[in-house]
């Protein structure tokens, strides 16, 4: 199933009106069959290829992975750091848990050394009794909402709240910057049924 869905998205286009689009999958084999690679797999290589085409230019949000669950997203971090090691590709977390930004190297309140706390787990950072850095887990990481902003990662994690405001926001306006066409993967990681609110915003 992996490989057949790597061949659909990579390889394969359907035809929608006069136009060739990308084929889109619904993967629904059982749990830890590998779906998540289904889509990971072809789209780091994808982006890969952007990546190279466009040296130098500065890139928008390109994929978007949506979870209902904060933990769900904090659970591919791993997968990704192994996905995109040796390249130059980020991801972000963007969920309300991410810090606005780094608090300045002046600042020693009780809030910013919080602050900073809550930025290592983010990074997976783990430091010595001398604050000494001895292990830094997510390098591809984006790990402020300032920092997200200004450099746009080309993977964006986020759940169907969170991406409404980034849609509505002011500030956030960039990040899926419509213009720029740029977002070329949406990927829903789990699909659920849902009512309420929760239905209105996905």
């Amino acid at each position: 199933h992996q490989y057949k869905c790597w061949d659909a998205l990579l390889n394969k286009t359907i035809e929608i009106g006069d136009e060739q689009k990308p084929m889109s999958v619904v993967v629904t084999t059982g749990t830890g069959s590998g779906k998540t690679e289904c889509f990971m797999m072809p789209l780091v290589h994808d982006l890969l290829q952007l990546q190279e085409e466009k040296q130098g230019e500065e890139s928008n949000v390109q994929a978007l992975f949506l979870y209902p669950l904060n933990a769900l997203m904090e659970d591919q971090k791993e997968r990704l750091e192994e996905l995109l090691e040796g390249t130059g590709l980020k991801y972000a977390v963007y969920n309300g848990d991410l810090t606005e930004k780094m608090p300045g190297a002046n600042d020693n309140s009780e809030e910013a050394e919080q602050i900073r706390k809550q930025i290592d787990q983010v990074r997976g950072i783990t430091r010595n009794d001398q604050g000494e850095i001895v292990e830094h887990r997510f390098k591809h990481i984006l790990y402020t909402r300032e920092d997200v902003r200004k450099h746009r990662p080309n993977i964006l994690l986020t759940n169907p709240t969170m991406l409404e405001y980034v849609l509505l926001r002011k500030k956030d306006e960039k990040l899926i910057d419509a213009t720029a066409k740029s977002l070329k993967w949406v990927a829903i990681d789990e699909t659920h049924t849902y009512s309420g609110a929760g239905a209105a915003e996905l």
